[in-house]
């Protein structure tokens, strides 16, 4: 278990990081999510050791905090100019003991034997990110903190990607990530870490997240437009193609659909996620 305590980082005067406090348990997938400018890049640099708190701690039970232990996949990176795929492979080989092989590398980037030869510098922005995963885990760690993983990438590598995570935590692994990719977040994390101007919003599991959450969305077609004033205490939005009825209490909504034979194979009921509503700032949101 990784342990934060009432962490606070100050630049000028400005706290971008607000006495937060929260935990990343052993074997579990963390999300760190929030708007641009939230703190939480500023937040993984404490964790992992590159910046330091001016106030509150940041602690492990079992030394996961050793950067021998850890593989740290940041936002931005860049490789040399001259260096081929299987030379930066076994470059960051030599810096661990216990790496992983590199049929398993190869199977992780999808990188046959010719691409294995080609400089890092001319493959396309997904190759390149995934490719910067793989050499971040090489050391076979056992914490991984993934700073937008999957950014540059197409869906496919995305999912790709996804598999390999799966497959970390199946053997254990914790790991700590953000991401703007609302689904991403749903579908991966046990639990979810919300910043928001530096400040520790919510620490729960998407589950709870959706549900605590009042707000449900009912979409209907807009040939039933003619029904809308027999609806009462709901927000209404008008699409081309679809009406939006939003509302806190979907029961009395239902009660009238029956009573008027709606056809309930034509609507659609959601609920409204929190993490969306956190985002609707958000150009980089999904």
């Amino acid at each position: 278990m990784i342990n934060i305590q009432h962490v606070t980082k100050t630049y000028n005067n400005d706290k971008v990081v607000d006495d937060v406090s929260f935990q990343i348990k052993e074997g579990e997938c963390t999300a760190l999510i929030g708007p641009n400018g939230a703190g939480k890049s500023t937040l993984i640099d404490m964790i992992i050791g590159d910046r330091h708190p001016n106030s509150g701690t940041i602690e492990s039970n079992m030394n996961q905090l050793d950067k021998k232990r850890m593989g740290i996949l940041f936002q931005l990176s860049a490789f040399p100019d001259v260096m081929k795929v299987k030379e930066l492979f076994m470059l960051y080989k030599s810096f661990y003991t216990n790496t992983i092989s590199i049929e398993y590398f190869k199977e992780i980037t999808r990188f046959n034997d010719r691409k294995m030869e080609q400089f890092a510098t001319k493959l396309s922005g997904g190759e390149r990110r995934i490719l910067d995963f793989a050499l971040a885990i090489v050391g076979n760690p056992d914490f991984v903190i993934l700073d937008e993983p999957t950014s540059a990438m197409d869906t496919e590598m995305r999912k790709h990607f996804w598999k390999v995570i799966e497959k970390m935590k199946s053997e254990g692994k914790t790991i700590f990530y953000t991401s703007h990719y609302i689904e991403e977040v749903e579908r991966m994390a046990d639990r979810v870490v919300v910043l928001n101007k530096g400040k520790l919003m919510i620490d729960s599991t998407p589950r709870a997240i959706r549900h605590n959450e009042n707000k449900t969305n009912i979409q209907i077609p807009v040939t039933y437009k003619n029904i809308l004033n027999q609806i009462e205490n709901v927000e209404i939005e008008e699409m081309k193609d679809v009406i939006k009825i939003i509302t806190s209490d979907v029961n009395p909504v239902i009660q009238k659909f029956l009573a008027l034979q709606i056809d309930f194979n034509e609507v659609e009921i959601t609920k409204e996620s929190l993490m969306d509503t956190i985002f609707s700032n958000d150009e980089e949101r999904i």
